[in-house]
């Protein structure tokens, strides 16, 4: 048999001063005269004895976790909610203003039509609306980088970079499904002849200019910064995505501002299939470019036949069993680029860096 080998003492047993024995009964330190005195035993230390390897590495996180980190309080998540949901409200109300202004002195609007409630798209009211998104956007970030104290990097994705590589993969898949699936609209709905004039070159500009930004600033809005702040109040990687998907699908719906049930729904769901590639991914490149690939292809299809206000029209009535159709195509997308990333061995966990 093997003799058992010497057991190492613990941290308040180890030796004394030379010569004096260890730190328990029967110590003794010297007094002048040449007496010795003895010390009481202080027994062993309170609370847990730290592991002799040191402190342990935290876990890697998921998207939707990102913002639970030891520096994380519970009221952080809520002012970020508050603060971009406020930034939507102030900024597009002030830019909606300033749209209607310069219609009123271009004269493509009269005060008549704005009494009675007829207001019609125009490209200063788009350009309104996209540079009011990017501004909250913004405030978004400013969020990220000071309250949630991370690196901007990691806004992008966990890996904390924005990873082209991966960006231009997704673009081969996405683009062409997106053009074909407006193609299909276009033989469906068979829409109005093409109209070529001033206002048509505007909104070809505002649309081409803009509108990628707009679709990426909602993207980091509420898959970037909302999802991670509902996220960071429930511990695990599946709550924490449940109850981020929840409150930012159902924020975004809100935003768009619709009263129509089935477009309501279709919002929700294009919110919980973004959350969805965003989660399995690690990061918000995917969804941008799906989001921006969506508004753009149909922006320039309304554009060209001049139904850009029909486009956005989101009273009660203008949906209806049809927009299964793009829930569908929406649905598809995500869950092949999902599949995608996971073929790509895309990185989604990563250890939050330390407070930036």
């Amino acid at each position: 048999m093997t003799s058992n080998p010497p057991r190492r003492p613990a941290p308040w047993q180890s030796p004394g001063p030379a010569g004096h024995g260890p730190p328990g009964p029967g110590r003794t330190v010297p007094l002048p005269g040449g007496t010795e005195a003895p010390v009481p035993y202080p027994g062993p230390p309170r609370g847990p004895v730290p592991p002799a390897g040191g402190p342990t590495t935290p876990p890697p996180l998921t998207l939707a976790e990102f913002y639970r980190t030891p520096r994380n309080r519970w009221w952080k998540g809520l002012l970020s909610i508050l603060a971009v949901v406020a930034a939507i409200a102030v900024f597009s109300i002030v830019l909606s203003f300033a749209g209607v202004a310069i219609d009123l002195l271009l004269g493509t609007t009269t005060t008549e039509e704005l009494a009675s409630g007829r207001i019609t798209l125009t490209p200063a009211l788009l350009l309104a609306t996209n540079l009011s998104l990017i501004a909250s956007a913004a405030v978004a970030v400013l969020l990220h980088r000071y309250l949630h104290r991370q690196p901007v990097g990691t806004l992008h994705s966990v890996a904390g970079r924005l990873r082209w590589d991966w960006l231009g993969r997704a673009s081969v898949v996405v683009v062409p499904l997106f053009v074909a699936y407006v193609v299909v609209i276009v033989l469906v709905e068979t829409p109005g002849p093409i109209v070529l004039d001033a206002t048509t070159w505007a909104f070809l500009a505002i649309v081409l200019l803009t509108t990628p930004l707009q679709a990426a600033s909602e993207e980091y809005m509420f898959r970037g910064v909302i999802q991670r702040a509902a996220g960071s109040w429930a511990p695990g990687a599946v709550p924490s995505f449940v109850l981020g998907t929840l409150v930012s699908s159902v924020l975004f719906a809100l935003a768009h501002f619709a009263t129509d049930g089935w477009l309501i729904a279709y919002y929700v769901v294009f919110g919980i299939a973004m959350s969805l590639l965003t989660q399995f991914t690690g990061g918000l490149e995917a969804a941008v470019l799906v989001h921006a690939a969506n508004n753009v292809l149909l922006f320039l299809v309304s554009t060209f036949t001049g139904q850009m206000s029909e486009g956005m029209d989101r009273s009660a009535g203008v949906g209806g069993p049809f927009m299964l159709a793009p829930m569908v195509v929406i649905v598809a997308i995500a869950a092949v680029l999902t599949a995608l990333g996971r073929r790509a061995g895309l990185q989604h966990r990563a250890v939050p860096p330390p407070a930036a």
